[in-house]
């Protein structure tokens, strides 16, 4: 997304529902070690068990980082535990067994119906119907909520995706639905978005984008203003006038819903004027690039929470 995207950002039409679940799931038995973690896998298992939590290390890659500290952090500070930051012996015991962190996947033919390369240029994806995945690594990835250089990792045998294709995954059965969220705040320095029950209480911790140039961030009191889930995009060329002139694009455009959709599938709007806060087609960036105003998430974060926020919901900006 290269300008904060123009408001209003419409939700899609009738015709075009979320889709519907992909794939054949099979819990697996097969457990993971319940000490210190010490290899990706190890890890990205407990970072599993964090999503299930709404802790949200941003993708699930198994690489113990700033991430991954600040969601534990927040784990911690929810279940009054020793701040340490760390997946220590306590945080392992409130946080269960990962035995289950992985699952056995097969990829069936509706799966790769979603695996629609995304044309060049916004005119082309304007004539689209839908922005789904790239490619199938994409597609999977997406939905575990995870890298697909992770989940090559971890499956490393695995060359070609087909229908049948036999691999293994993260596991996120069980996932804790959002309860209503009454405040959200956002944390400058810590690249962070937390979310607040109706007792005033974390109940999500998600890595959040912010802006690279620090006058565009707000410095006001917000709310949130508007919510479209799936939302479609509305390509103003004198926002992106940049990119208009290297299309010679002279009017607006409406760029379709989906997951590689400008901005993700969600959009909180808020109530100033040209920003919210919504997903990307490129998570594995969040919280590690700036955006151009707004707040950007995960997509999957994203949608956990434009299901869990109303207009009129608090969000304070703070450093």
């Amino acid at each position: 997304l290269t300008n904060p995207p123009a408001p209003p950002v419409t939700p899609p039409s009738p015709a075009g529902p979320p889709a519907p679940p992909m794939g054949k799931e099979v819990r697996r038995a097969e457990p993971i070690a319940t000490d210190s973690p010490r290899d990706t896998i190890a890890m990205a298992g407990w970072q599993t068990l964090l999503d299930r939590l709404n802790f949200s290390c941003g993708t699930i890659d198994g690489h113990f980082a700033k991430r991954s500290r600040r969601a534990i952090t927040q784990f911690q500070i929810h279940r009054a535990l020793a701040t340490t930051g760390e997946i220590d012996i306590e945080t392992r015991i409130n946080l269960g067994k990962p035995g289950d962190a992985y699952m056995d996947y097969s990829i069936t033919a509706e799966d790769l119906l979603h695996v629609i390369p995304k044309p060049k240029g916004f005119v082309a994806m304007s004539k689209l119907p839908t922005l789904d995945f790239n490619d199938p690594w994409e597609m999977l990835a997406e939905k575990t909520h995870s890298t697909p250089s992770f989940l090559k990792e971890l499956n490393p045998s695995v060359t070609n995706l087909v229908v049948g294709t036999q691999l293994t995954l993260p596991n996120l059965e069980g996932t804790r639905k959002l309860p209503p969220v009454s405040r959200i705040v956002i944390t400058i320095s810590e690249t962070t978005l937390l979310a607040f029950d109706t007792n005033n209480k974390v109940v999500a911790c998600f890595p959040c984008s912010i802006a690279a140039d620090k006058t565009k961030v707000p410095n006001q009191p917000l709310t949130v203003a508007n919510i479209a889930p799936n939302p479609n995009y509305t390509f103003d060329p004198k926002v992106l006038f940049l990119a208009a002139q290297q299309e010679g694009i002279t009017n607006k455009l409406v760029i379709p819903p989906g997951p590689n959709n400008p901005v993700g599938t969600a959009w909180i709007g808020l109530s100033l004027q040209g920003y919210g806060i919504h997903g990307t087609p490129e998570p594995e960036d969040v919280s590690r690039t700036g955006s151009h105003g707004c707040f950007r998430l995960a997509n999957w974060n994203a949608t956990k929470l434009v299901r869990a926020v109303r207009p009129g919901v608090t969000v304070e900006v703070v450093p």
